[in-house]
């Protein structure tokens, strides 16, 4: 009697931290589009040095599509990644508005691909 309840709250916990997966996402794919982009326009990095920031994550799609759980545990070390590498940029002076965006947008991104693997993981141990 006690678990329908906890269920219908963790499920309810699930549908928010996927959406915020979704968001993050979304705004950390744009960020990496339009900071490649100005680096393009003011000549600082070729298209390609775009496509390899962006490849990662666009290649982590079908996970998110998929709602798979292990997809999402590697999708916060990628997150990480970007973190790390924005970090990176911004310790060798290149610390702009759009890479500060880039960080913000990546870290949460990790974490709320963690706490979805963990809401998951909780779902689907009870479900067996």
């Amino acid at each position: 009697m006690n678990e329908a309840p906890t269920s219908r709250s963790e499920t309810a916990a699930l549908g928010t931290a996927r959406r915020a997966v979704w968001i993050a996402y979304a705004a950390l794919l744009a960020l990496l589009v339009i900071s490649g982009i100005w680096h393009y326009l003011q000549q600082h990095a070729q298209i390609a040095a775009l496509l390899v920031r962006i490849l990662p994550l666009v290649l982590f799609l079908p996970t998110l599509l998929m709602q798979r759980r292990r997809g999402h545990i590697w999708l916060t070390a990628l997150g990480v990644l970007y973190v790390v590498q924005g970090l990176m940029i911004v310790s060798k002076g290149g610390g702009s508005v759009l890479v500060f965006a880039e960080v913000v947008a990546a870290g949460a991104l990790a974490v709320m691909a963690y706490r979805y693997a963990r809401l998951r993981g909780r779902l689907d141990r009870r479900a067996s």
